[in-house]
């Protein structure tokens, strides 16, 4: 290869290149540099030209650049006399923008940049995180005293432990001591500066060889601050750095290294040079690229037509002009592969201005292509389902809304005990149910049909085109094939309502609201014995997952309502009693096994899960009308007499009656029967446990009522 060959490319790269000459004083200090060579995107990247620069030291072309907050000279004199290589990311006053630079010193007193452009990317941070799911990022919401208070992830498979393992943990107890305590000054600094701060930090566990980029951010609000902090993978780039300074060759290493593609031809087209970058994409490595023509390599073609595209190196061996591929090109790879690219060609002269060659600089751009796809389906549909999103259907509604799709017809559906759904089985299940909601209205719908989830437990279909007739038999179709469904909570319900637009002076907003109320109407008729149903469906399913469960709350509902007689209730007080005392431990259903069967001592963790019950059963009775009378007295039933129970530590008389008469009948029950992680009592050391708990944990008249019951049942309840 020519000199005149590499420096031709280096020329028509698309990073920034410039070559300097370290200028010291008398004493070898660095106190300037100067320019040898620049490229077009130096150019570009700084504003500078290259008749200005060439020749000139900085200090004549920025003079202000010694009373910048950084001192450029020093750190790149440092890196020119000891032959040495570095990289920075810096904000240039003098150029108002942010560069990533990369340093390499191919001999003592020159070295070498390479400059990147990276204003817009400091400035695009809430794109970025708008992206975060799609680039497969980490977010990291974290304290002000450094505990993890959230992750947001698209694929756990990349954090290095179990999310939930993470969160509510210190930073101290996820990362090992070196890099924890580096990382908690980082914070400090990201705190008292208010600007973002960068962290490079290599994967805790031994046999992970990744390294990522942490982008901390401290956001201050009146009420919630917080550190934000963004994760990426960036053992890629690590290894492109790393590679980019073991060479030592100027020219080769900074042309094998760049991201880009890089292909140079002879006179007569034929591929002299193909770089690595070049290689994956085309499929041909250099030894069998070498001397074929390029296009038997570089195979183009037109993104639509699937035409060949012209051969750029024949164009510019014409033309002697620099030339960019046309938008829409692909590279047919050696395997077939059809990767989108861009760039451009450019000759390569010698010193007479006679065409000697061509580079191409080309690069793949097929996850640009990806993020904008996959951003335009982002706007437009619901992350968790699929469908259709509110913002899609609006804008699709009025389009569709002209009288050539007349009759416009609308079904309305809210899904039924997604709460309920939500409170007892968790958010997961919840989401398994609006999923299988979505896949059969996709599934019964039409192909053309637009399906959209407009709200939590809200979907719309909107029909083009079809009467009112048409519209109901497919709301019948799909309430058909959902009451098949089971699930965690038991038969998949939805409630239905439709209207029509049948004249062209109709407002769509008012169809759209007729929809709606049949809907509501519908929903409310149903609802009571809907939710009746859901709230036996978890009963049966807890029995199911707790065999003894069964038995104790039938045992508890007993002896409450012998309590509630003694204390001398109403009928209807002793069956509300009673039923309190069956449904008490209904939120047991949203707490795993491995705790609730768990034959060893519970840890505190797992004392706190089981705590959350009462809270839980309150939440999955309160909104039923049916039952909401129920839920204060379940909430409560761990409450102790003295102040010192839980969810609330309500003291004495502020304990419902019924719950404290639930708490002595539970007590006394698991004392009897026992508990996974303890041994049953006999009777007469359970009645002594109750009457040292009098005034403590027990309500001490209620406490002797129910003494004196067992004792006249022989102690046999």
């Amino acid at each position: 290869m020519t000199n005149n060959f590499y420096h031709e490319t280096i020329m028509h790269l698309h990073v920034g290149y410039a070559y300097h000459r370290i200028v010291c004083d008398t004493q070898g200090v660095p106190v300037d540099y100067e320019f040898i060579e620049v490229n077009r995107a130096f150019e570009i990247a700084t504003g500078l030209k290259r008749e200005t620069l060439v020749g000139k030291k900085i200090t004549e072309i920025l003079p202000d650049i010694r009373n910048s907050e950084y001192d450029w000279i020093s750190f790149y004199g440092e890196i020119a006399l000891c032959n040495g290589t570095g990289e920075i990311e810096q904000y240039s006053q003098s150029l108002n923008r942010w560069y990533r630079v990369q340093v390499y010193s191919p001999e003592v007193n020159y070295f070498i940049t390479l400059f990147h452009d990276i204003t817009r990317e400091k400035q695009d941070l809430a794109e970025k995180n708008l992206l975060l799911t799609t680039l497969h990022d980490i977010v990291f919401e974290i304290s002000t005293d450094y505990y993890f208070t959230n992750i947001i992830v698209h694929d756990e498979s990349t954090l290095f432990m179990p999310k939930n393992n993470i969160i509510g943990s210190h930073i101290s107890d996820i990362f090992p001591e070196n890099i924890s305590d580096e990382m908690l000054s980082v914070f400090k600094k990201a705190y008292k500066t208010g600007k973002k701060q960068n962290f490079e930090y290599k994967s805790p566990l031994l046999s992970d060889e990744r390294w990522f980029l942490a982008e901390i951010f401290y956001l201050k609000a009146e009420n919630s601050s917080k550190f934000v902090v963004s994760i990426q993978d960036i053992t890629q780039r690590k290894t492109i750095e790393n590679s980019l300074f073991i060479e030592k060759e100027r020219f080769r290493t900074t042309l094998l290294s760049i991201g880009d593609g890089v292909i140079s031809t002879d006179s007569r087209g034929y591929i002299t040079l193909i770089n690595k970058v070049a290689e994956k994409l085309t499929g041909w490595c250099q030894q069998e690229a070498f001397g074929l023509p390029l296009d038997q390599v570089l195979h183009l073609v037109d993104e639509y037509t699937k035409e060949s595209c012209e051969n750029p190196a024949s164009r510019v061996l014409e033309t002697g002009e620099i030339i960019e591929l046309n938008n829409h090109t692909l590279l047919l790879s050696k395997d077939g592969q059809e990767i989108p690219i861009e760039d451009s060609a450019a000759p390569i002269k010698d010193q007479d201005g006679h065409i000697t060659g061509v580079v191409i600089v080309f690069r793949d751009f097929t996850d640009k292509k990806e993020k904008q796809a996959e951003i335009e389906y982002l706007s437009f549909h619901d992350h968790l389902t699929g469908l259709y999103n509110r913002r899609f259907f609006d804008e699709e509604l009025r389009r569709l809304n002209t009288p050539r799709n007349l009759p416009l017809s609308l079904l309305i559906f809210d899904v039924n005990g997604l709460k309920l759904t939500n409170d007892a089985f968790g958010h997961l299940a919840g989401d398994r149910l609006l999923k299988k909601v979505a896949q059969i209205m996709q599934e019964k719908s039409r192909s053309d049909d637009i399906i959209a989830r407009v709200g939590g437990d809200e979907f719309v279909i909107l029909l083009p085109q079809t009467d009112i007739k048409q519209a109901k038999e497919l709301a019948k179709r799909i309430n058909a094939a959902l009451s098949q469904e089971h699930l965690e909570a038991g038969h998949v319900s939805i409630s239905s309502g439709w209207a029509v637009k049948t004249r062209a002076d109709e407002e769509i907003d008012e169809v759209f609201k007729s929809a709606e109320n049949k809907m509501y109407q519908y929903k409310i008729s149903e609802r009571s014995s809907t939710r009746n149903e859901a709230i036996q469906f978890i009963m049966k399913t807890l029995y199911e997952k707790l065999p003894r469960e069964q038995a104790h709350s039938e045992r508890v509902s007993k002896i409450s309502g012998l309590i509630g007689a003694r204390l001398g209730m109403s009928n209807e007080e002793i069956n509300e009693l009673k039923t309190a005392g069956t449904l008490h431990d209904i939120g047991k259903i949203a707490i795993g096994n491995e705790i609730l069967d768990k034959a060893d001592e519970l840890t505190n963790f797992e004392w706190l899960e089981i705590r959350r019950h009462p809270e839980i059963s309150y939440s999955i009775l309160s909104s039923l009308n049916d039952y909401a009378p129920l839920a204060n007295i379940i909430l409560f039933h761990h409450e102790r007499y003295d102040g010192e129970g839980y969810p609330k530590g309500l003291l004495g008389d502020q304990i419902p009656l019924a719950a404290r008469i639930i708490a002595i009948a539970d007590a006394y029950d698991a004392m009897t029967y026992g508990r996974p992680y303890k041994e049953p009592l006999t009777v007469e050391v359970a009645i002594q446990e109750m009457t040292n708990g009098k005034n403590t944990q027990f309500d001490p008249e209620i406490t002797d009522v129910f003494l004196q019951i067992l004792s006249e049942n022989n102690n046999q309840l």
